[in-house]
């Protein structure tokens, strides 16, 4: 006759295959969860805001708020660019029909007189505020102290679009990462018409935009003699570019024609020099855009619906219209979510 185990022996079995299961799950606790991505870079935000040498990753998107003449700081309603910065950053983070689909972090560069208060404002909007230190030349003004823009020590990522704050947007721009303008392409060391230095270059760049007034020239964009507009524009930073630009800076001599906004950034990246700029498809951004353009067909038109003083203004135009509307309905957005919390 068979006899059964004593209940001591079965009750050690027992617990020997209890540990040894959990030594199992431990293991794939430890070695078997993945790790969470860093905040700001793909994945979730973090609560605090991120500190500047974080400020990398794969994409991005740059704006910058200055402030010009005496420096003294205008209040929040007063301040039109302030007012367009916050509306503009409403449409890509906020605004149903034109917000990002991905998260891509929406960058303001801020001289020092901008003051805490609006920074902290554009924080709670959803940006992220990098105070640059001012490049100081009378000639160029915040021109040059835009430039930090393409410094990667403020800033680096693969690919960063430059967004004018006086744009509107009519639908979502994700995919104007994947232009194929937008790939990386070779500097050309052996250019013609290179009179400035180019030995300190970086091997590769981006620089995508659009004509200056492209309903103008048409399809023709590759004519040499068409400058691309500074208000968009989806580049590479690097240390490289950045030192370049600032000694363009002392050599206006080259190409400055009075106009701050195109003439440097258009020289270094002129049709036929060594790192010719590439024309973003023509569906994507028009400059000075008509009241047949809120089709919704071209999802970035850019208009000074609310110039700063001594600017000419297209506030009364049917964009100027559709930009005001934007304003206030951010304003309403606010409102409704302040309210909510109180």
């Amino acid at each position: 006759m068979h006899e059964t185990g004593r209940p001591e022996e079965f009750m050690s079995k027992k617990l020997i295959s209890f540990c040894l299961l959990s030594i199992v799950f431990t293991i794939v606790l430890l070695f078997g969860t993945p790790i969470p991505p860093p905040a700001g870079v793909d994945g979730p935000a973090s609560p605090a805001p991120p500190s500047t040498n974080q400020l990398q990753g794969r994409y991005a998107i740059t704006t910058f708020l200055g402030l010009r003449g005496d420096g003294k700081d205008q209040g929040d309603d007063s301040d039109t660019e302030y007012v367009n910065t916050r509306t503009l950053v409403y449409q890509l983070l906020h605004a149903p029909s034109t917000k990002l689909h991905k998260e891509v972090p929406i960058i303001v560069l801020v001289n020092e007189n901008v003051r805490e208060s609006k920074r902290q404002r554009l924080r709670d909007d959803g940006v992220i505020i990098v105070e640059v230190e001012t490049i100081s030349n009378d000639r160029w003004g915040d021109m040059a102290t835009r430039l930090r823009i393409f410094d990667p020590t403020v800033v680096s990522y693969e690919k960063i679009l430059f967004i004018d704050a006086d744009t509107v947007l009519t639908r979502p721009i994700d995919k104007i990462f994947n232009d194929p303008s937008t790939k990386l392409s070779p500097v050309k060391h052996h250019s013609r018409n290179t009179p400035d230095k180019v030995d300190g270059l970086p091997e590769k760049f981006i620089m995508a935009a659009s004509p200056v007034m492209a309903r103008d020239v048409g399809s023709d964009s590759a004519r040499a003699d068409v400058p691309f507009c500074n208000g968009l524009f989806l580049y590479s930073p690097s240390r490289e570019l950045f030192s370049y630009y600032q000694g363009l800076l002392d050599e206006s001599e080259l190409y400055y024609t009075g106009d701050k906004g195109h003439d440097l950034l258009n020289y270094a990246h002129r049709r036929g020099g060594p790192m010719p700029w590439q024309s973003l498809h023509g569906s994507w951004y028009l400059d000075w855009p008509g009241d047949n353009d809120l089709d919704g067909k071209t999802p970035l038109l850019h208009t000074k619906w609310q110039a700063r003083d001594g600017e000419v203004s297209y506030s009364n135009s049917a964009v100027g219209k559709y930009a005001q509307a934007r304003r206030w309905e951010m304003e309403g957005y606010w409102i409704g979510k302040d309210e909510a919390f109180m």
